[in-house]
């Protein structure tokens, strides 16, 4: 439970800006700075075992990314 937690906490509603749009645009140009991870979440709050499971490749804040 929780993985969506951008549309739980509201954040899905917010008006993106123009930092937004910029990021979308370098991602849609191949940018990835997660270096192809399909996971991420923050190692400070998540509660499932399941994740730790996986490998972790990258850290940005308190993020890590993981394959």
């Amino acid at each position: 439970m929780g993985a969506f937690s951008a549309v739980r906490d509201g954040q899905y509603y917010l008006q993106p800006d123009d930092a937004s749009y910029a990021a979308a645009r370098e991602a849609l140009n191949g940018w990835d700075p997660t270096n192809g991870a399909i996971y991420f979440w923050n190692p400070n709050t998540a509660t499932d075992g399941w994740v730790y499971t996986r490998t972790v490749i990258k850290a940005i804040g308190n993020h890590v990314f993981a394959v």
